[in-house]
């Protein structure tokens, strides 16, 4: 019954005062979290004013829109986690902050995996676990500052405020910026002032081990105009997922696994340790001219797969579906011969300059950053449909195997240099702008190995200058991407109330595209060279925004957004000729329309964030494959038919009095082709691997609806001491995986809760999190051969974890 129907009335989901996310959205959790704008700072007046003060929410500056001002002033949907309110919610990774967003979705998989992720439901890719990253597609963007990233590993420390933007941001921050962009905005030097936090974690999973994660911030007035801060974090998680070598219902042929040829056990296998740091310094020229300079690298060690291992269909006659059978062992074992894990370093250097001019303030931000990922996988399942039946010892079922699976090994390199230098307006006229200029030169490598262990014994692959040892299948994809671009938005205000937007932004861009495939038991060997080339290509955005009265915005836009396109390694096939169409693939485009509201009322007690939105997807990257001999396949991407996504969000805080809040953020979308179309793979015949995509066929990845709904309650006690505490939760609807309609990831609800008490200069809180212990299907890591040789491999949302945090801050 893992991936049944269920039914969850969306009534009882919202009746739920626990399902809850600590969600800033366009304010701030606490008033420590930001500054409080004029009126709700003045002086009490009496006591009756005293207590609407008391009960008004506090506003916090955001930098979206390139500029700062007051997040309920942006006329689209941003939203903003302040750093308390990350640190009391446990937010520390990309994958926890998607988590907690009503409008972007990915599969909740263990931390050496990266995923497909989905915005407001524009995805094609399957929403499950995977190896390869040549297979993964983000209509996401990701930025650490001022500065894009391909990834976005970095864990979330000594960072201010995570500012997510929802609907396309082409005009902004440019390519990638599909569906949304989440921008990690880190704390800056201060001058003057001496201080300096430790925060340290101890928590434990069900079924696993105790974990620690521990950071610490210095910051150091070097002279007057100069200013050091340097943070460092360490996290040591262990796993719960135990990994076994063999299948207990065929223990021979006996499998030898690795990293020791002895064991065949190994506990607490999915864990992972992470190794940060950040150097910044700031130096005061001028009272007009700052010049900063940082060094941030990052070392992970991602290791195991989280998930339960079920039975295969041929092992379980009383199932009819290969995700529906028995579990194997427990629910926190997997199966797996060899080691799996992800090694990853991350390091960026940075110089930014911030110039007041007078007329405008000067930025200028230049990163030079790289990006590297190796690791391996098992390959057991896959390893023996492609290679088991070329030799008996190369079989896993065959008596004269050799005893050692087949496994998968990946090496991958991002690097890449940013620029950005823009000027946005300052002074009160009707006109306000904002323009600038954008280069980057991108370099990125995908390599990806298939080693089968034996393959050079049995003597059936020959010799190649570039291969490894057992080596099958080598493929080596790059790319070096260059773009230059101009970009800028103008604000003209008709009336103090009334405000129009347009904005532009005007590239060019060249990709030299290289492939380099080799099957050394196979005929899909190939080599091709391709390149890109589009000059002045442009995309727009226009608003409208009014301010129905000084805390209440309603604005209207239309926004467009872009990813860009790349080069295939299909190749001609006997007497058939790969079509033209497919030989390259085309960027997509999105075009946003949007309504939305956004503001205070009641006196500022209730904050709300609404949009009604529309998105037309021109082009959408769709994966395809082409089949050689009806058995090895070639893996690309072809451009499908124009897709749809329609929906609505809606984001609430309400401060009932000076104790108590409820906040509540949920989504609901819909997103199906609006096109049909057929995906030819020759121009002058037939194949197998033709697709059609029909209109009104629904996209897959996101939920139909999403909700957190919550409440918190604070207060001072009489010795000064603050104490706080939260219940939240967060429902799900089910979910559709992939293409095929009938794999549904089951609707789920999770409660989280935390209690935490502070004065001075410290601060402790318990937490859990799951406190119901939900068992709720998420993701899966299976492929056919997988699935038929060990079983599906199952992700379940992470079990109860409780822990303490404790955190001292001095001056």
């Amino acid at each position: 019954m893992i991936f049944k129907h269920s039914h969850v009335a969306l009534a009882v989901s919202l009746a739920l005062l626990s399902l809850s996310s600590q969600k800033a959205v366009a304010q701030t959790a606490s008033p420590s979290d930001a500054s409080v704008d004029n009126a709700s700072s003045s002086a009490p007046i009496n006591k009756n004013e005293a207590k609407k003060e008391a009960t008004k929410l506090e506003q916090v500056i955001v930098t979206s829109s390139k500029r700062a001002q007051p997040a309920y002033k942006v006329p689209y949907n941003v939203s903003v986690l302040t750093e308390e309110a990350l640190r009391e919610n446990n937010i520390t990774d990309i994958k926890k902050l998607i988590a907690e967003s009503e409008a972007i979705n990915a599969p909740a998989n263990s931390a050496r995996f990266a995923d497909n992720t989905t915005v407001r439901g524009l995805n094609t890719g399957n929403a499950n676990g995977n190896n390869i990253e040549q297979f993964v597609r983000s209509t996401l963007s990701y930025y650490l500052d001022d500065s894009p990233l391909p990834n976005i590993g970095y864990r979330i420390k000594d960072i201010a405020r995570v500012e997510t933007l929802i609907g396309p941001q082409g005009t902004l921050y440019g390519a990638g910026a599909l569906g949304g962009t989440v921008r990690y905005i880190t704390n800056q030097p201060k001058f003057g002032v001496l201080e300096g936090a430790l925060n340290t974690s101890v928590y434990q999973t069900k079924n696993g081990g105790v974990s620690n994660d521990i950071d610490g911030v210095f910051n150091v007035p070097l002279a007057a105009n100069l200013a050091l801060r340097a943070s460092l974090s360490r996290l040591d998680e262990k796993g719960f997922t135990d990994r076994v070598v063999s299948r207990p219902w065929q223990p021979t042929p006996k499998w030898v696994g690795t990293p020791n040829a002895s064991q065949t056990l190994y506990e607490d296998d999915d864990w992972q340790r992470v190794d940060g740091a950040r150097v910044a310094l700031r130096w005061k020229l001028t009272k007009d001219l700052e010049l900063g300079v940082s060094h941030t690298t990052q070392k992970q060690m991602a290791h195991g797969t989280t998930g339960t291992q079920i039975l295969p269909l041929a092992q379980d006659p009383k199932a009819t579906d290969a995700f529906m059978t028995s579990v194997v062992i427990n629910d926190h074992t997997i199966i797996s011969p060899n080691e799996e894990f992800a090694n990853r370093t991350f390091v960026m250097n940075t110089l930014d300059l911030d110039w007041d001019l007078g007329f405008a303030r000067l930025h200028s931000s230049t990163s030079k950053y790289q990006d590297q990922r190796q690791g391996q996988g098992d390959y057991t399942g896959a390893g023996q449909t492609f290679y088991g039946f070329w030799d008996p010892s190369l079989d896993i079922n065959d008596p004269a195997f050799n005893g050692k699976p087949a496994w998968i090994a990946f090496d991958n390199n991002y690097e890449g240099l940013v620029h950005e230098t823009r000027l946005s307006s300052t002074g009160n006229g009707p006109w306000s702008w904002v323009g600038g200029l954008y280069y980057t030169k991108t370099q990125r490598g995908l390599r990806f190995s298939e080693i089968v262990p034996g393959l050079d014994a049995a003597g059936i692959t020959g010799k190649d200058a570039g291969r490894r040892t057992d080596e099958g299948y080598r493929e080596n994809l790059s790319s070096d991407y260059t773009e230059t671009a101009f970009f800028g938005e103008a604000n003209y205000q008709l009336t103090n109330k009334w405000t129009l937007t347009a904005g532009a932004r005007v590239f060019s861009y060249g990709d030299d595209g290289y492939s380099n495939i080799r099957d050394y038991t196979g005929p899909t060997s190939r080599e091709s060279l391709a390149t890109e080339k589009q000059n002045g290509k442009a995309y727009y955005k226009l608003n409208t925004s009014y301010q129905l009265n000084d805390d209440l915005l309603g604005y209207a836009t239309y926004s467009q957004g872009y990813r860009r396109g790349g080069a295939n390694g299909y190749r001609d096939y006997k007497t058939n000729v790969v079509h033209p169409e497919i030989r390259a693939y085309l960027p997509d485009s999105t075009n946003n329309t949007e309504l939305g509201l956004k503001g205070y009322l009641m006196d500022r007690a209730l904050y709300v964030q609404a949009a009604i939105y529309q998105i037309d997807w021109k082009n959408p990257q769709v994966g395809f494959t082409q089949t050689i001999d009806d058995f090895f396949p070639i893996n690309g991407i072809a451009n499908g038919p124009d897709a749809r996504s329609r929906g609505l969000e809606l984001a609430a805080r309400y401060r009932l009095n000076e104790n108590w809040q409820v906040t509540y953020n949920g989504a609901t979308t819909s997103a199906e082709f609006t096109q049909s179309k057929k995906i030819s793979l020759y121009a002058n015949g037939a194949s197998g691997d033709d697709i059609d995509l029909t209109a009104g066929t629904a996209l897959w990845g996101a939920p139909k609806w999403k909700h957190n709904l919550g409440v918190r309650y604070s207060t001072v006690l009489g010795n000064g001491m603050a104490l706080s505490a939260s219940l939240r939760g967060r429902y799900v609807d089910k979910i559709q995986w992939s293409d095929n309609s009938n794999r549904l990831y089951p609707a789920y609800a999770v409660y989280n809760g935390n209690v935490g008490v502070s004065k001075d200069n410290w601060d402790l809180s318990l937490w859990a999190n799951n406190l119901t212990d939900t068992r709720a299907v998420v993701s899966n890591n299976t492929g056919t051969g997988q699935r038929q040789e060990l079983g599906a491999r199952i992700v379940y949302v992470t079990p109860l974890t409780m822990g303490v945090n404790f955190s001292y801050f001095f001056k």
